[in-house]
């Protein structure tokens, strides 16, 4: 019984007086086994500490490198300004919104800051997919969309919203979470994205860089802009967001990139104008309602659409993305009031709040309008609209059936006369002449 668990019996062993051989023998038995027994127990806690400290720089380095396209240098810069490198993160709406109920705390959270947060961060040592195997799937967020090989699908119609033109009361929860500000939006905003796919909106949040540095999430053909802010909807298809995370088409979110333009954007300054209250992390206020639609373009005919997941752990795929073409403009005042107000985890100032930019993995970016472009994109998955490589296949068939069926003809043909005539032609032996010599 020794040998099974020798960790437990040596030191009743070595307590023990041992004078007579017989315990000696013991004892140089069982001592062999247990430094083996403690190199295993110590196998664990050094293989994680392994694979985080090998993985993490990876992770970081991969990160880097997928977040910007060639000529960009947001990603080198990153750490030492913000501390949060070029991640960013969507935060789910079942996490911020059931855990908040009370009214508003300015400072209230600040001895407990980081607390919420230390599972992920932009920039940690633990990368993501160690956290949720999700945030390692082929189908992430955000993309580079690439008007060139984009699928323009006239079926796509343009984005319905309904309800978003919001009453000044009830007030709206504003929060800095320590990875964004969000704005927590009250039932009645309806939002289709077709006949049957009906949404409602949950929250909105922002994605920002630095000083003269872009932070949007998508990028346009390798272009970043300044700013992107994110509306995410539930479908009314599933009652609780933990139900439809992970389930194609269960959340929907609506993304407009934000551009500077010679004039103040009168709609965003009505969020603008309160982040100074809620500049510390984990706090939050409470402002007026407002027009959720004048926060998007007013085009909401013209859009990418993709599939693809939340940009943060859980990192949920099945997410169905609605990225104008339109920007919307905001003064170069309130672009830096956004990047330049608040504080994230550890004292640090909360910017450069984006994710990597992800692989498309053959997914197809479609188009509600042309590009312009002559559209190259290799077709992996069936669409509501039929790409060039899909017409190829459906010709090649058809060619392909085509001539079955006529070497079916030719051979059933060929049944029909088995015989050494062929239709109604005759044979006849030729006749030979004998001349006179």
């Amino acid at each position: 019984m020794a040998l099974l668990c020798p960790s437990s019996w040596l030191p009743l062993l070595i307590s023990a007086p041992a004078p007579g051989p017989t315990v000696l023998l013991l004892l140089l038995l069982l001592l062999p086994a247990h430094p083996q027994s403690l190199d295993q127990m110590e196998a664990t806690p050094s293989v994680g500490a392994d694979s985080s400290g090998e993985d993490d720089p990876p992770g970081k380095e991969d990160l880097s490198s997928e977040e910007d396209p060639p000529g960009e240098e947001d990603p080198p810069e990153m750490k030492p300004e913000s501390g949060e490198d070029s991640l960013k993160l969507e935060d789910p709406p079942t996490v911020e919104v059931p855990r908040d109920t009370q009214g508003p705390q300015n400072n209230a959270h600040r001895n407990n800051k980081g607390d919420a947060h230390s599972h992920w961060r932009y920039g940690g040592d633990l990368p993501w997919s160690q956290m949720s195997p999700a945030c390692a799937g082929r189908f992430q967020s955000p993309v580079d969309i690439r008007p060139e090989r984009t699928v323009f699908c006239p079926a796509l119609r343009p984005v319905e919203l309904l309800g978003f033109e919001l009453p000044p009361l009830p007030q709206l929860r504003l929060r800095n979470n320590g990875h964004t500000v969000q704005l927590t939006l009250p039932p009645g905003l309806e939002m289709a994205l077709g006949p049957g796919r009906e949404y409602r909106a949950l929250q909105l949040h922002l994605h920002w860089g630095a000083a003269a540095r872009p932070g949007s999430e998508h990028t346009v053909g390798g272009h970043r802009f300044p700013a992107e802010i994110h509306v995410v909807h539930l479908s009314t298809a599933f009652a609780k967001v933990d139900e439809a995370l992970g389930r194609p088409g269960g959340l929907a979110v609506l993304a407009v990139f934000l551009q500077e333009g010679p004039e103040e954007n009168s709609a965003y300054e009505q969020l603008l104008s309160h982040l100074e209250e809620i500049a510390e992390e984990d706090s939050e206020t409470w402002v007026p309602g407002l027009d959720v639609s004048a926060l998007l373009p007013s085009d909401l005919s013209r859009y990418f659409r993709y599939e693809g997941s939340l940009t943060t752990p859980p990192c949920a795929q099945g997410v169905i993305w609605t990225v104008f073409n339109q920007t919307v403009r905001l003064s170069a005042k309130q672009l830096h009031t956004l990047s330049g107000s608040l504080w994230g985890p550890e004292d640090t100032r909360l910017q450069m709040n984006f994710r990597a930019m992800q692989l498309l993995n053959g997914r197809i970016i479609e188009a509600s309008f042309p590009t312009g472009v002559e559209q190259t994109v290799e077709p992996v998955r069936l669409n509501s609209c039929l790409a060039a490589g899909d017409v190829l296949a459906l010709v090649f068939g058809i060619l392909f059936a085509v001539t079955s069926i006529a070497c079916l003809v030719q051979m059933r043909r060929r049944r029909r006369h088995p015989g050494g005539t062929k239709g109604d032609i005759s044979y006849h032996p030729a006749e030979v002449t004998e001349s006179a010599a």
